[in-house]
């Protein structure tokens, strides 16, 4: 009997262990879960302050910077100290130009012109010729975004620029800037969902925001007539 007492005892004993380890688990767990949470609440608290900061807003289903012009092939310029405009490719862009797998920048020194191809994107096999939106001088050059081709699309309107020009005249001045731009990037941003919609006979536009295919889905000749009427519009 005292056998059967001390096997019990045991056991008891051993469940009790359990149950304090297990307790202790689902102690530890809570605090990783408590402490996860608060840290992805500041990562998202830290970049909503950013994006405030930068001034982007959702219009269309696409993002829009404020504080900058926008060019009628949707590159971005923002005036820097000494004169200088940093370039890049805002949002729709970024539509346009799904899995971009290289960049090509024009080299510090060289003189390129309004509307001539500076900058060239490749996306796996298909490339796209980017023009200049304006005439001038390249100063500096985002070396970072050419080793890695993903900033663009992460990081379009930040650390995704692509080269920094010293202009030849102030003619960017008369491109859409601020708030006025906003009305121009909102049809824009509906013109491609009109562009998908047709080429691919399916809505591309979804309670409000983009929803574009990938652009691989399209042919050769359907990418072109895209890649034209969106990043060397002249309009």
């Amino acid at each position: 009997m005292q056998a059967v007492i001390d096997t019990l005892q045991t056991i008891g004993i051993f469940l009790l262990y359990l149950a304090a380890r297990f307790a202790v688990l689902l102690v530890v767990l809570a605090v990783l879960t408590v402490v996860f949470v608060a840290g992805l609440a500041v990562v998202r608290l830290a970049g909503r302050a950013r994006h405030h900061a930068m001034g982007l807003a959702r219009v269309d289903g696409l993002v829009w910077r404020a504080g900058v012009y926008f060019a009628p092939g949707h590159a971005w310029l923002q005036t820097r100290d000494g004169g200088t405009l940093r370039v890049g490719l805002d949002d729709l862009a970024q539509h346009v130009l799904a899995r971009i797998t290289e960049v090509i920048l024009p080299e510090p020194g060289q003189a390129i012109r309004a509307g001539e191809p500076a900058a060239v994107i490749r996306c796996g096999k298909r490339r796209a010729m980017i023009p200049a939106p304006v005439a001038g001088r390249v100063v500096a050059v985002n070396r970072r975004v050419v080793g890695n081709p993903a900033r663009l699309h992460t990081d379009p309107y930040g650390g995704g620029w692509l080269y920094a020009v010293q202009p030849e005249d102030s003619a960017y001045a008369r491109l859409p800037y601020g708030e006025d731009s906003r009305p121009w990037f909102s049809r824009e941003a509906i013109r491609l969902s009109q562009f998908f919609e047709h080429q691919l006979g399916m809505a591309a536009a979804d309670g409000g925001e983009l929803v574009a295919p990938a652009p691989s889905l399209l042919t050769e000749s359907q990418w072109a007539e895209m890649t034209e009427s969106f990043l060397q519009a002249s309009r």
